[in-house]
């Protein structure tokens, strides 16, 4: 029930970063756009993009320094790599410097399923795997942490958070 080694560290040097942009895999099928991507990828100053993605089992969350691909689904439209930095969930903390990050873990997966991020001026963003599709939000509703049994472990930065409430 352990978050990657290689996710762990590539967040970890993330810490004191500027978040620069944030771009997201999305799909496309004639003109409907889908607002649920199947990748993100973060880019921080002076440091290679991260990007997170759920894991084949349907619960984990994933990571990878390759970069976002797109793929063409034939009649069935195409993933498509867009920025999102100005986003709803996003805006608020590109350009902010990241100052802690925690893993969210689940009792009832016994997995990893998010990560929680904490930025300058108490701005969080917290990404999780809920039902193989990324869900984005500031503080994470205190229904998902019952139902799930979430936990949150803090992996470096300035003080602990646990959905986005400094002890």
């Amino acid at each position: 029930m352990s978050l990657s080694y290689l996710m762990n560290t590539w967040l970890v040097r993330a810490l004191g970063s500027k978040l620069l942009s944030v771009n997201a895999l999305l799909h496309v099928f004639e003109s409907y756009r889908g607002s649920i991507p199947q990748e993100i990828s973060f880019r921080f100053e002076d440091l290679e993009s991260g990007r997170l993605y759920c894991g084949s089992d349907g619960v984990s969350l994933c990571f990878s320094e390759t970069p976002i691909a797109e793929c063409d689904l034939g009649e069935y439209g195409k993933l498509i790599d867009f920025c999102v930095s100005s986003g709803s969930y996003f805006f608020d903390v590109v350009g902010l410097r990241l100052l802690s990050v925690s893993a969210i873990k689940s009792s009832v997966e016994r997995k990893v399923i998010g990560v929680l991020l904490l930025f300058e001026y108490d701005s969080f963003l917290s990404i999780l795997n809920l039902g193989d599709e990324l869900f984005f939000c500031d503080r994470v509703p205190d229904e998902i942490i019952a139902s799930e049994g979430l936990t949150f472990v803090l992996l470096g930065g300035k003080g602990g958070v646990e959905n986005g409430v400094r002890p």
